[in-house]
């Protein structure tokens, strides 16, 4: 019988991995924001979207309800959720319906960054300093605490690096406060009412960025990858680049898996898909946030051109227990490039149908000439991206060489 998914939140990533499953593939009904898609009409369509309906669930228990009632007709398998904001509405509904889901200490800390930082720091693992804050004077005195040291003010419950923004000087403070507090939420966010934002400021970790990706069945581990994972110039931290699986020592990868394995026990998690990132400073690995849902940014994609496996039906197999341990041996290697421009007016997209000719380019998302483009500040600003893989490494490597020196974005000021 074809399974039946409710799905929390515009995703087209995840409703494109459902489509993909090769045998089996799920009917879709979609819950998501009332002004989303009053704002967006017919844009949430897709082929195996069976029905759309609304509820509030960013910040709201409204979708819960709704969820749960609307379960009563249909009968769902699974229930997943498509952005950051819906992973507690998701979560509280496949609880009360008694389905597969990551469990309340999972959920709790997974979608706030104080409350991870706190659980990371109790089970031993290496956290820089850190402390809410409510004000540009509470970063002062953070940063006085610190003698001076560059520290990282982000908000706890915002996800994409949104509004997270490095400070290396204290005369910083007030302008990056401004700056991170003004950063727009994007095209998909609420419309009918304000988002409130709650904030954290750390110390700031040099080092190399990994993230760790884990599918977990009753407790225990199924799937592990390490993407690899380049970050742009301060102050801002828009990810630039990622590549899977992430080529390493052997040493550094068993420290991630190994650091992600204990994240797993220390959140006490029981069915689900982890997007965990880390920082390397050092010889040690931090946490720096962890997410319960599809990750972004195509690196499922990037995980089903190496290894040839869906992540998103791996994840609901998971979820109904089904799933058996997969072999983590990649095949291919992939990667995907953000398009780098400056801000401004787009009069020029140079090298792409040639990268295109001559490498096995997957998707391609450009800006059109006449485009705006804002700064590059997070995972929302930037202008494009391609995702290409290969069989080996070199050809990768040299493929990604390719890439970086014949692609380009021209932009003027407007």
């Amino acid at each position: 019988m074809t399974r039946r998914v409710l799905v929390l939140g515009q995703s087209p990533g995840l409703i494109d991995a459902l489509a993909r499953i090769s045998n089996d593939v799920p009917q879709v009904f979609l819950l998501v924001e009332p002004s989303v898609l009053e704002a967006h009409p017919g844009e949430f369509e897709h082929r195996i979207v069976t029905e759309i309906r609304t509820a509030r669930y960013v910040f709201s228990d409204e979708a819960v309800d709704v969820g749960v009632a609307w379960h009563a007709e249909v009968g769902f398998d699974a229930v997943l959720p498509g952005k950051e904001h819906a992973v507690r509405a998701a979560a509280a509904i496949a609880d009360k319906l008694d389905m597969g889901y990551p469990g309340a200490k999972a959920v709790a800390a997974c979608t706030d960054k104080l409350r991870f930082r706190e659980l990371a720091s109790g089970a031993g693992f290496p956290t820089p300093a850190f402390r809410a804050v409510d004000t540009p004077a509470d970063v002062g005195e953070f940063v006085d605490a610190c003698e001076g040291r560059a520290v990282v003010l982000k908000p706890r419950n915002r996800n994409g690096s949104l509004g997270v923004r490095y400070i290396g000087d204290p005369d910083e403070i007030s302008v990056a406060w401004e700056q991170s507090v003004a950063t727009d939420e994007g095209t998909h966010k609420p419309l009918d009412r304000k988002l409130e934002w709650m904030y954290l400021v750390e110390e700031y970790l040099p080092g190399p960025e990994f993230s760790v990706e884990l599918l977990v069945q009753a407790g225990e581990i199924v799937f592990v990858n390490v993407t690899a994972k380049t970050v742009g110039e301060l102050p801002w931290f828009p990810e630039t680049a990622h590549q899977v699986p992430a080529v390493v020592p052997s040493p550094l990868r068993a420290l991630l898996t190994a650091s992600a394995r204990r994240l797993v026990r220390a959140l006490e998690v029981r069915d689900g898909l982890l997007h965990s990132e880390w920082r390397l400073t050092g010889e040690r690995a931090y946490p720096i946030e962890c997410a319960l849902r599809f990750p972004g940014d195509r690196i499922p994609w990037l995980i089903e051109l190496a290894y040839g496996i869906n992540l998103a039906d791996a994840w609901l197999h998971c979820l109904d227990h089904t799933q058996h341990v997969i072999a983590a041996t990649a095949h291919r290697f992939a990667a995907i490039r953000f398009l780098q421009a400056a801000a401004g007016l787009v009069t020029g997209v140079h090298g792409l149908e040639e990268f295109e000719a001559a490498h096995r380019v997957s998707e391609v998302s450009a800006p059109e000439l006449g485009d705006i483009l804002p700064e590059a500040r997070d995972s929302h600003s930037r202008p494009g991206f391609v995702v290409f893989d290969a069989d080996t490494l070199d050809g990768l490597k040299a493929a990604i060489a390719d890439f970086d020196a014949t692609v380009r974005v021209e932009t003027r000021r407007p």
